[in-house]
């Protein structure tokens, strides 16, 4: 098969890799039809150590991705929620499916694995792919849902709503959404379904900004007189709940300074070193921190429901379309941030 395989830092092809096998009888092999990228694969492109993984030497080729849809062509004896022919979206990794940490839907199994990491669980930007412990990883797109709202469930909009639902948002809060890529977006969207009587989205891209304010936040850029115009916003009480979705230390270093005494603030964003959060202020504002990864199935059952009725309506996030064959300039694009790049869907 063709997949955009990781041969190194900004080292990623598009090339010839074995086709999958179906060694698990509770797994399927899907059919690739759609997938796209997503920030954290951007740490794995530059080499970023992820958790224990090095990615600079020593690792095998594999293919890269977590974002994908398409059709189950192999199904094991032991799955018994999909079937050959059905089109599906997956959850960017999975677990055992059966652990005390899975049923409980907090989503941290020992064994709990994203795709498109490493050798262990090959990645979805490829032409075929093969998913273990499938009951509990993949669902069949409904009728109603687009392809592209059935791609950002595999990640990007469960993640946005895990990270607003740990805002603890009430009817009349004032929300930051710090970073505004895909999820914060998408954040943007959920703190209004979620009661927000004003939502601040901040970004240093223009464009981005103007995403946000379509969908009715009030958009600022980062800087020194940032607290100053959320004063100015809030009438000088700051924001009760903040979400950071970017991980960029100094987006994460900003958010003590946004919010009220006794606020709640929720992270998503993965980063890379140091983040320069001051635990002094946490401690002397009384905030309240959340952090943690979307267990991505979990949010499916609240999601649907918002896209079915038309209340969430998850559109224009995807700025670039190409052939799975352009991935190499993808990644270099959506790394760059050329030419107004938010998202990038891959056809195939």
């Amino acid at each position: 098969m063709n997949a955009l395989v990781f041969n190194g830092p900004r080292d990623i092809r598009y090339e010839d890799y074995a086709d999958p096998e179906l060694t698990v009888d509770n797994g399927v092999i899907v059919k690739v039809q759609m997938c796209s990228i997503c920030g954290s694969d951007l740490h794995i492109y530059h080499g970023d150590a992820i958790g224990s993984v090095d990615y600079t030497t020593g690792l095998d080729p594999f293919c890269v991705g977590h974002e994908f849809i398409g059709e189950v062509v192999e199904a094991g004896p032991m799955v018994y929620n999909s079937a050959v022919g059905d089109r599906v979206f997956v959850a960017g990794g999975t677990g055992c499916g059966s652990c005390g940490a899975c049923r409980s839907g907090i989503g941290k199994c020992p064994a709990t694995t994203a795709f498109g990491c490493s050798t262990r669980l090959q990645g979805g930007q490829a032409e075929f792919v093969q998913v273990p412990n499938a009951d509990r990883t993949i669902r069949t797109i409904p009728d109603h849902l687009g392809d592209e709202q059935a791609l950002l469930l595999t990640d990007a909009m469960a993640t946005a709503k895990f990270g607003i639902d740990r805002c603890e948002i009430t009817p009349g809060d004032t929300v930051a959404v710090v970073g505004l890529g895909p999820i914060g977006l998408l954040g943007v969207e959920l703190a209004h379904l979620s009661g927000a009587a004003q939502v601040i989205a901040i970004d240093p891209v223009a464009g981005r900004r103007d995403h946000a304010a379509g969908l009715g936040a009030s958009a600022l850029p980062p800087g020194d007189d940032l607290v100053a115009a959320i004063r100015q916003l809030t009438g000088g009480r700051l924001v009760d709940r903040c979400f950071e979705a970017s991980g960029a230390a100094a987006a994460i270093a900003s958010v003590p300074r946004l919010m009220r005494s006794g606020g709640t603030a929720s992270f998503i964003g993965l980063p890379q070193g140091g983040t320069g959060l001051d635990m002094a202020q946490l401690i002397y504002r009384n905030l309240t921190v959340r952090a943690g990864v979307a267990p991505v199935p979990q949010l499916w059952p609240s999601l649907l429901p918002l896209l079915e009725s038309g209340r969430l309506r998850a559109e224009g996030l995807f700025s670039h379309r190409m052939p799975l064959s352009a991935g190499a300039e993808g990644y270099r694009l959506f790394d760059s941030r050329d030419d107004g790049v938010l998202k990038i869907l891959f056809e195939l």
